[in-house]
C-alpha cells in the first residue's frame, strides 16, 4: 500500500484526496505553485513544497524532484493537465512512483478524440456522424458539407469545454476550424481538429461513472446529469438523471463499460453521451481521470471513488462488483465559481474576505477556499462545491435552497445567484431541462443594478459582523428583499439573490 503521496493537484480536488489519505493512513505532500500560499489545502497536508513553474508542463520536473526528494511512493494529479497528461504518467512509472489514475496507454486512447471515437464504436456504442480533419481547407469544406451544417468542431485533443466551436454555414465553418486550431494548438499542443454533426442544445449530457482494477474487472456507479453548461464547461450536475427511460440507462452503463474493458482501463473514469428527445443516444467521449462531479455518485451510492483509485493503482482488486452497488437517494452538485453571472460570468478575482458555508443533514461541501484565500486569475474559477442529498429529488432540492440562502463569500462575484435562479425555474424543477437552459438566463440593466445594490449591502454587512458590530445586522439582512431574476418570456420571478 502507499505510505506517501504527493498531490500535484490545487483547490478543492487536492483536499479530497488529503481527506481520503488520512481515513488510509497516508502521508501528503501538497506541491502547490507560489500563488496558494495558505491555501487549505496547502496547509492541510503533512508537508508542501512551493513549485516555482508557471505553467503544469513546466511543472512535471520539479514534481519528479520533489517527489524523489520527500520520498513520496505515489504521485496523485487529481484532476487538471496533468491528471491526462500521459506522458507524464509514463514518466511516474519509469521514475519508480505509483501515479494514481489510469495506465498511460488508457490515457492516451481516450484523451484522442478520433482514436476514443473508434475505440467506442468498436465497443458497440453509437456515434455521432463525423470525421477527422486534413490539412487542405477545401476538403474540410467537403467533408462538413457531407456531414450536413450544422457541424461542431472539435480540437482532437481538447477537454474542459475548449477548443470546440459550432457552425452553421460554411463560412462560419472556416472560422471556427480556424479558431479551434489555433487554439488546440495553443492549450493542448496539436492543432488537429475533426468534425461532428451538431445535435442542437435540445440535448441532455449524460454520463456514467465507472471504476475498474488492473485485473479487468469494471463496474459502474450509475450515471449523472450533466446539462446546465456555460460554454460548455458544467455548472451543475445530479445524479441519477431525472426522467431517464430505464432501458436507455441500463443500456448507457453497458456501453460504459464494454468501452473501459476495451480500452483495458483500471481506475476511475467517467464514459459521457448525449440523449436526444426521441432516446437515441450518442458516445462523445471519456475523462479518463476524476471528475469534479464525483460527489453526487458518491452521495448516492456510499463509495469512496478515491479510495478506490488508490487501491486500483496500488493493484489491489475491486472489493466491489455490480451487485453489490446500491442506490440511495437523489444527489445534486452546484459548483460555485468566481465568475460575475451578471456580465455574461465573466472570471473574477480577489481575497474572500468572508466565507460562511451552510450546514445540516444531506449537505457536503467540498471548498478549496477559506476566508483570506487568494483567488487567483491565474487558475481556474472553482472555489467550492455545495452538494446536498435527500431521499428523493424533492428533498434534494429543498436542500439546496436552504444551503445557497446560507451560503456566503465575499469579496469577487460568484454565480452563486445563477444556481438560485436556477432552483426556480420550472423544467430544472421538474426534472425535464435540457442543455438549452441557459439560453433562458437573461437579466436586464434594471435587474443588474437591483442585484448590485443588495451586493453592495450584504459585503457591507459582512464588514460589519467582522468588525464586531452586530446590532441589526441580521434583520438588516432578512429585510433586503427579492432579487430580480426573470426567466425568458416568462413573468417576474423572484428569488433572493443573498
Amino acid at each position: 500500500m502507499i505510505r506517501k503521496v504527493l498531490l500535484c493537484c490545487r483547490g478543492e480536488i487536492a483536499m479530497r484526496f488529503i481527506r481520503t489519505c488520512r481515513h488510509l493512513g497516508i502521508e501528503t505532500i501538497a506541491a502547490y505553485p507560489i500563488d496558494d500560499v495558505g491555501a487549505p489545502y496547502v496547509t492541510a497536508a503533512n508537508l508542501s513544497v512551493p513549485i516555482q513553474a508557471r505553467t503544469p508542463s513546466e511543472a512535471i520536473p520539479e514534481v519528479i524532484a520533489i517527489a524523489r526528494l520527500t520520498g513520496a511512493d505515489a504521485i496523485a494529479p487529481g484532476y487538471g493537465p496533468l491528471a491526462e497528461n500521459a506522458e507524464f504518467a509514463e514518466l511516474c512509472v519509469t521514475e519508480g512512483f505509483v501515479f494514481v489514475g489510469p495506465n498511460a496507454n488508457a490515457i492516451r486512447l481516450s484523451g484522442d478524440k478520433i482514436q476514443a471515437r473508434m475505440a467506442a464504436e468498436q465497443a458497440g456504442a453509437s456515434v455521432i456522424p463525423g470525421a477527422m480533419m486534413p490539412t487542405d481547407t477545401n476538403s474540410c469544406v467537403s467533408i462538413a458539407r457531407q456531414i450536413g451544417f450544422p457541424v461542431i468542431v472539435k480540437a482532437v485533443l481538447g477537454g474542459g469545454g475548449r477548443g470546440i466551436r459550432v457552425a452553421h454555414t460554411e463560412n462560419e465553418f472556416i472560422s471556427a476550424l480556424q479558431e479551434v486550431r489555433r487554439e488546440a494548438h495553443n492549450a493542448f499542443g496539436s492543432d488537429q481538429a475533426y468534425v461532428e454533426r451538431f445535435l442542437g442544445e435540445q440535448v441532455r449530457h449524460i454520463e456514467v461513472q465507472v471504476v475498474a482494477d488492473q485485473h479487468g474487472r469494471v463496474v459502474h456507479l450509475g450515471d449523472r446529469e450533466c446539462s446546465v453548461q456555460r460554454r460548455r464547461q458544467k455548472l451543475v450536475e445530479e445524479a441519477p438523471a431525472p426522467n431517464l427511460v430505464d432501458h436507455i440507462r441500463q443500456n448507457l452503463y453497458l456501453q460504459a463499460t464494454n468501452l473501459a474493458k476495451a480500452i483495458g482501463y483500471d481506475s476511475a473514469g467517467t464514459v459521457e453521451f448525449l440523449v436526444d428527445p426521441c432516446g437515441s443516444f450518442y458516445f462523445i467521449e471519456m475523462n479518463a481521470r476524476i471528475q469534479v462531479e464525483h460527489p453526487v455518485t458518491e452521495s448516492v451510492c456510499g463509495v469512496d471513488i478515491v479510495e478506490q483509485m488508490i487501491r486500483s493503482a496500488c493493484g489491489q482488486p475491486l472489493a466491489l462488483d455490480q451487485d453489490s452497488i446500491h442506490f440511495v437517494g437523489h444527489a445534486i452538485e452546484f459548483r460555485v465559481c468566481a465568475e460575475d453571472p451578471l456580465e455574461n460570468f465573466l472570471p473574477a478575482a480577489g481575497v474572500a474576505s468572508s466565507y460562511v458555508v451552510p450546514e445540516g443533514p444531506g449537505i457536503r461541501i467540498d471548498s478549496g477556499i477559506t476566508c483570506g484565500t487568494v483567488q487567483s486569475p491565474r487558475f481556474d474559477s472553482l472555489c467550492t462545491k455545495i452538494v446536498v442529498h435527500g431521499r428523493d429529488r424533492s428533498q434534494a432540492l429543498f436542500r439546496a435552497t436552504d444551503a445557497l440562502r446560507e451560503f456566503r463569500v465575499t469579496g469577487f462575484p460568484t454565480n452563486v445567484p445563477f444556481h438560485r435562479w436556477l432552483l426556480r425555474h420550472p423544467d430544472f424543477v421538474c426534472g425535464t431541462y435540457n442543455l438549452g437552459l441557459m439560453a433562458e438566463f437573461i437579466v436586464t440593466p434594471a435587474e443588474k443594478s437591483a442585484i448590485r445594490t443588495e451586493l453592495a449591502i450584504v459585503a457591507a454587512i459582512s464588514a460589519f459582523l467582522r468588525e464586531g458590530i452586530q446590532p441589526h445586522a441580521e434583520s438588516t439582512h432578512k429585510n433586503m428583499g427579492a432579487s430580480l431574476w426573470r426567466l425568458r418570456n416568462e413573468p417576474r420571478s423572484y428569488v433572493e439573490s443573498f
